[in-house]
């Protein structure tokens, strides 16, 4: 009994995350990749994943995504291509928090 019980509440965990992940989708703002400001930005994510984990990304084009507000400020969740060593291409999530004052933080580089 006692690992139904412990079955079932993680399945209802499951389910409810997976619901709140696609509703926070739904509030997202679309972006134009070819914004300036959204180039940009996924600089800077590139730029700070390279400093953390020194590697030597760079960005290709940022091929889609969408901001939130939140009280913090702007997120960008973008889906960009970048080329590593001049060979390797590859597509990575990034998700930078734009503030108010304009500084940036990067949330996310997956």
């Amino acid at each position: 009994m006692a690992k139904f019980v412990l079955l079932t509440s993680l399945s209802i965990l499951v389910i409810g995350f997976t619901c709140s992940s696609a509703m926070r989708v739904l509030d997202e703002t679309p972006i134009d990749p070819n914004d300036p400001t959204v180039v940009k930005i996924a600089k800077f994510a590139v730029d700070e994943r390279n400093k953390q984990v020194r590697t030597k990304f760079e960005l290709e084009k940022v091929n889609a995504g969408g901001t939130e507000t939140i009280p913090d400020g702007t997120v960008y969740q973008l889906n960009i291509s970048v080329v590593e060593s001049e060979v390797y291409f590859t597509t990575r999530f990034v998700a930078v928090l734009v503030h108010p004052d304009g500084s940036k933080e990067l949330m996310s580089f997956e």
